[in-house]
């Protein structure tokens, strides 16, 4: 019964479809936009914000493909020929990560293996036949960033109602993130990061995270760029927190502001959000201004470095912050850095 509870609660936490086809900007508070024009402009430019219509297209038609399989194959097994179809949408292997939440309401890193596991018992075992009642994204929260044509980031908050084996018909709010690469003329996924609209109180339990640690010993050039990157974030981070809103240019230089930029986070309440670029520097100004790190680093074994095409790297890690006046931050955190002009630069 305790196994059938936890699928359950997965269901609740790592659903990721769609049937909502139009592609929005984040409805995020608009605020004024002061000098986010230029940083666009030193930041990346068009390159960076460079539209790909019709990979947009692609990414979107795979994604309601996948859809298809769940609708389809919901509760006829986890072995079925659906489940089989859904499972061939990802690019598994050491590059695939997933970020997820489980029973306890802990988050956890996991891989290829853990992915394809729950995933079939999760769409094959635990929804109803024909229990799909409803795959939508919140109006206006669903977006594709496509970068050089052959990377994509599709992030929503889900709103979907599913008819479920031990809790009936639920519905699921989830901050969604899913990274796509093109590979053999195939948009596969790479990466997932799942997490509730609003956080609830954790059991402490924390969940092992099988991932290895990134090793800069066997890096290649490009992903030691971006390791430095990281590290030069966190050092003007720690140089800098607590002294101003106004000392944190540095910090904003690393990101590539503009209409594709997306962040997912939360309140002081736990109260999840979607945010764009103006939103984004709003509150990094407000909380690294305003309070001081005292450490900046990652939890042991999570943190993963993966590069896409020469000029996309995807940076996760659970991390282990100590800020005065707010304690110990351990979060799930997805970075998605494009190369543009040389430099890296945070888009997601």
């Amino acid at each position: 019964m305790k196994t059938i509870l936890k699928f359950a609660v997965i269901i609740i936490l790592t659903i990721f479809i769609t049937a909502c086809s139009d592609v929005d900007q984040a409805t995020a508070p608009v605020l004024e936009a002061k000098s986010v024009t230029q940083l666009a402009s030193r930041n990346g430019g068009s390159v960076i914000n460079q539209e790909y219509p019709d990979a947009q297209a692609e990414v979107l038609k795979t994604f309601m493909a996948i859809a298809t399989s769940i609708t389809n194959g919901a509760g006829l097994g986890a072995d079925s020929e659906y489940m089989d179809q859904l499972i061939s949408f990802h690019d598994y292997g050491a590059m695939f990560t997933e970020f997820n939440y489980d029973f306890n309401g802990n988050g956890f890193l996991t891989d290829s293996k853990g992915n394809e596991e729950h995933e079939r018992m999760l769409f094959g075992e635990i929804v109803k036949p024909g229990g799909v009642k409803q795959f939508a994204a919140l109006p206006g929260t669903l977006k594709v960033a496509v970068y050089y044509g052959n990377v994509a980031n599709l992030t929503f908050i889900s709103d979907f109602i599913l008819d479920t084996h031990p809790l009936g018909e639920i519905t699921v709010n989830n901050l969604i993130t899913l990274l796509f690469v093109k590979t053999n003329g195939e948009w596969k996924m790479v990466h997932e990061h799942h997490s509730p609209l609003t956080i609830l109180p954790s059991t402490g339990i924390k969940p092992s995270n099988i991932l290895s640690e990134f090793d800069p010993s066997s890096a290649s050039a490009a992903q030691l760029e971006v390791y430095a990157t990281f590290g030069a974030i966190g050092a003007t981070i720690m140089a800098n927190s607590g002294t101003g809103a106004e000392n944190m240019d540095e910090l904003i230089s690393f990101h590539a502001y503009g209409p594709k930029f997306t962040e997912f986070n939360y309140d002081a309440e736990g109260n999840g959000f979607l945010s764009d670029s103006e939103g984004n520097e709003e509150h990094e100004r407000a909380l690294f201004g305003n309070y001081k790190v005292e450490k900046f680093a990652y939890i042991e074994k999570t943190l993963n470095i993966v590069l896409y095409h020469r000029n996309v790297a995807n940076v996760t890690f659970i991390s282990d912050f100590e800020v005065e006046g707010i304690g110990t931050i351990n979060n799930l955190i997805t970075l998605l850095f494009v190369k543009t002009k040389g430099e890296w630069k945070m888009v997601h």
